[in-house]
């Protein structure tokens, strides 16, 4: 039997991390303070942008293209050995502006995405109309002189998940590949030293060879124990779940940060909004109107639809954007895998690969210099 690790965080990135060291023949115990897969992981809405590791040059976009590229081998592991179908389906998915600015974004985005060979096509607002009918009025929009008011852009590589089976896939992969897992505990103290390291929970001391730290928004609480600078913040995001008879549209529609996306069965997601409001969770209904609003306006007959369900989670953004993966300073047995803001879901399966990696001493595919550990106290203030 290899080492034993001890993972803090039971999100997507604590149970793709332990289903892959499980996989590698390591011990790996999860502390939780919740349950499981059912806090800020389970409120994503499970879009995975297009990518390309064959061409990617920029560190965040290799692991995205990583991840992207395993995504369909992990679902057909998942199904197989938990009977459970986390969704993972190639929509596509539609790019549209209706500004100067989103315009613009756009066509940056539309080049940068050209040069990693990732197919993108300007499309016509009258092609979108007919291809997603239900948006027709909002794409069709004309100006004073009879312009067209929106651009569009098809990408074929984009995809969705369900993500809370993603999320009970994962939980139920590593249950079988015997990870423990222990909820409802919370991490008051943390020891690490050169050849083990071990935190307490209430009266309980839990020890491994190695820990690694992957909760979230809370990681800097975490860090905070051993006086390490982890300058990770919460950013809430809401989403509004509207019940239709079926589909209203067939891929994921985008409009800068907002998104319209319908599942099979006939549930359309509307998300979503960035909001600095401390470690506050829930919703409010200011937002969750301006999220009816924004879905109303891209497909009139939503107006009809049901409000169902809504939600909210805590993004773990870092000071630069880009997530931490990677030992800690001056502790060799202690790492922190945190700070995936809205991708976590799309760069769990990468994650989980090239940390597994670092830890077995082997190169990653992707360079973790960019996600070092504590690279905000390098940085001028």
């Amino acid at each position: 039997m290899k080492s034993h690790i001890l993972i803090v965080g039971g999100g997507v990135i604590g149970l793709a991390t332990a289903w892959e060291l499980s996989n590698r023949g390591y011990q790996v115990t999860i502390l939780d303070r919740g349950r499981v897969g059912k806090a800020t992981s389970w409120a994503a809405a499970g879009i995975l942008p297009p990518a390309n590791f064959d061409t990617a040059t920029d560190p965040i976009d290799q692991l995205r293209g990583l991840s992207h590229r395993l995504f369909p081998e992990w679902a057909a592991k998942l199904q197989r050995l938990t009977d459970i179908d986390i969704g993972l389906r190639r929509c596509g998915g539609w790019y549209l502006a209706d500004t100067p600015g989103e315009r613009a974004s756009m066509i940056g985005m539309t080049g940068y995405w050209d040069e990693l060979g990732i197919e993108c096509h300007a499309v016509a607002v009258d092609e979108v109309a007919r291809r997603e009918p239900a948006i027709k009025s909002w794409i069709t929009r004309t100006s004073a002189n009879d312009e067209p008011v929106a651009s569009a852009w098809w990408v074929p590589d984009e995809s969705q998940i369900r993500t809370p089976r993603y999320l009970k896939a994962l939980a139920a992969a590593c249950r079988s590949a015997g990870v423990t897992i222990v909820e409802n505990v919370s991490v008051e103290a943390i020891e690490s030293g050169d050849n083990a390291s071990r935190c307490r929970c209430g009266d309980q001391w839990y020890s491994a060879d190695a820990m690694i730290v992957c909760g979230g928004s809370w990681t800097g609480s975490v860090a905070e124990m051993l006086q390490l600078e982890q300058s990770i913040i919460p950013i809430r995001g809401q989403i509004l779940l509207l019940k239709t008879e079926r589909p209203v549209v067939g891929s994921v529609v985008n409009v800068g940060h907002r998104y319209v996306m319908c599942r099979d069965d006939g549930s359309t997601l509307v998300g979503s909004c960035e909001e600095e409001v401390g470690f506050q969770l829930g919703t409010d209904e200011a937002m969750l109107d301006q999220l009816n609003a924004f879905a109303v306006a891209m497909a009139p007959e939503l107006a009809s639809a049901a409000r169902i369900h809504q939600w909210s989670g805590l993004r773990p953004l870092t000071f630069d954007g880009f997530p931490m993966i990677g030992r800690v300073p001056n502790h060799p047995n202690l790492y922190v895998a945190a700070g995936h803001f809205r991708s976590g879901v799309h760069l769990s399966p990468g994650t989980a690969i090239v940390l597994s990696d670092l830890i077995e001493g082997n190169t990653p595919a992707v360079s973790l210099d960019a996600f070092r550990v504590g690279k905000q106290q390098t940085q001028p203030h």
